[in-house]
């Protein structure tokens, strides 16, 4: 398995691994909770002024704090699995992928030979005389999906050429994209104070030698830069923007430098 699937499935598996560990301690706040309140009689109200009043108020307080956290936890768990789900489904081409080009270079071959199909159908609709069209689109040998998407578009199927050739459009314009990136010079990594700025893996990291003030962190945030604890940097994908947004950020981290910015 590549690299990329590898970080992939490392993923995944975390987002797994921190789904059960959330619905492990929501479900044990829930049942603590219930337990608590199942030794309170049902009914039984604070009797204000007895000495009973302290604890009972705070054994309300307990319940009512677990039911609320562990409910909390239990509703992260269901997220955390949507995400892995997610990204165990997701099909999308991400730049990331060292084969992401080739992938690219294979949907642009589909989608452009989608496109040269629903020309000739559109030809083919497009005819005046009923005979040669029945037997043009019987030559075709339609699909279901092609015969129901004809017959739902009493406007015409023109749009179905529009919309290929806007996905051929956006697919060369990334492979373009990524070819360029892919023939750049890799960018020396730079230091700045004790701060050092690298770009690897399509991303741009900053590492400081100790965890940076809130502000600071705020600051990486607004910038969109995410700490990255399997690295020990804070990163975002690469881009000119990006090294600049860093290199501003590690200004600012020099002693006395730190003006918020006005984000």
């Amino acid at each position: 398995m590549r690299d990329y699937e590898q970080r992939k499935a490392a993923r995944i598996e975390r987002l797994r691994a921190r789904a059960a560990a959330a619905r492990a301690q929501g479900n044990e706040r829930i049942d603590a909770a219930r337990q608590l309140a199942e030794r309170i009689p049902l009914g039984q109200p604070i009797l204000v002024g007895h000495h009973s009043e302290r604890r009972a108020r705070r054994d309300a307080e307990r319940i009512r704090n677990g039911f609320t956290r562990g409910f909390e936890r239990l509703k992260l768990a269901d997220e955390l699995d949507r995400r892995a789900r997610a990204a165990e489904q997701n099909t999308a081409i991400s730049s990331d992928d060292p084969d992401a080009v080739e992938k690219l270079r294979a949907e642009l071959a589909k989608q452009e030979a989608f496109h040269a199909r629903w020309k000739a159908i559109n030809k083919a609709l497009n005819l005046k005389d009923d005979t040669k069209r029945v037997a043009a689109l019987k030559a075709l040998q339609l699909t279901e999906a092609e015969l129901s998407c004809i017959r739902n578009s009493p406007c015409g199927t023109g749009y179905m050429t529009t919309n290929a050739s806007a996905r051929i459009r956006r697919v060369k314009e990334r492979i373009a994209e990524l070819e360029a990136r892919a023939s750049a010079p890799v960018r020396p990594p730079e230091t700045i104070g004790d701060i050092t700025i690298e770009e690897s893996e399509n991303r741009v990291r900053i590492r400081f030698p100790d965890k940076p003030s809130a502000e600071l962190r705020s600051e990486l945030k607004r910038a969109g830069f995410r700490f990255a604890p399997s690295e020990g940097a804070w990163q975002r994908h690469a881009s000119v923007r990006a090294w600049s947004e860093a290199r501003r950020i590690a200004e600012l981290a020099r002693p006395g430098a730190y003006a918020p910015s006005a984000l």
